[in-house]
């Protein structure tokens, strides 16, 4: 227990800066709301008129699986190079990032998001 005690104080530390800096900023930030700042940005364009039809969301859906996908690349590679050292621990931590993973994969499967028309 007291090899983790400079991590949990570093994590206290960088949780205090983090309310600090939030709390400085409410306070001494400035308050000068104008019809502009209080607006939605829209690229700087005003909407001529409403849409006709919804915008399809398969693209949103597209990217969102391609970061979570991404992001299991990037974190199965370095475990598998140090699969050798961390011997059975390292096992079980793949075998539970791998489940973790592909129980999404699986419902995004079987609710057709990989189906295209």
């Amino acid at each position: 227990m007291a090899d983790y005690i400079p991590v949990l104080i570093l994590m206290g530390l960088a949780f205090l800066f983090t309310i600090l800096v939030t709390l400085v900023t409410f306070i001494f930030g400035p308050k000068k709301p104008t019809p502009e700042k209080l607006a939605p940005y829209e690229c700087g364009i005003e909407e001529i008129e409403a849409p006709k039809q919804r915008f399809p969301v398969k693209y949103l859906v597209t990217g969102m699986l391609f970061i979570i996908f991404d992001v299991e690349a990037a974190t199965i590679i370095p475990l598998a190079i140090l699969m050798h050292s961390l011997k059975v621990l390292g096992l079980v931590e793949l075998v539970i990032f791998a489940v973790i993973l592909v129980v999404p994969f699986v419902y995004i499967w079987r609710k057709g998001a990989f189906m295209w028309e």
